[in-house]
């Protein structure tokens, strides 16, 4: 049950969230494939996180960046 206060993400889930978007987005899957609600406030940091991250991780935008790829 959410108390209205956010709660802040370990670091744990901020590495599995990029993970998890960057796996999504390099095998083609929609952004609508995110695994926190948005609407959740305990999830909403880690769902900015995951867009945001999958957004950067399109091979479009990997281009337009140098074609540079993190280990």
């Amino acid at each position: 049950m959410s108390t209205g206060q956010r709660r802040t993400p370990t670091t744990e889930e901020l590495v599995a969230a990029r993970r998890s978007a960057k796996r999504a987005a390099r095998l083609g899957a929609p952004p609508g494939v995110c695994p926190y609600d948005p609407r959740d406030v305990d999830e909403q940091t880690l769902a900015t996180v995951w867009v945001a991250t999958y957004v950067d991780t399109l091979p479009s935008n990997e281009a337009a960046a140098g074609g540079q790829e993190e280990a």
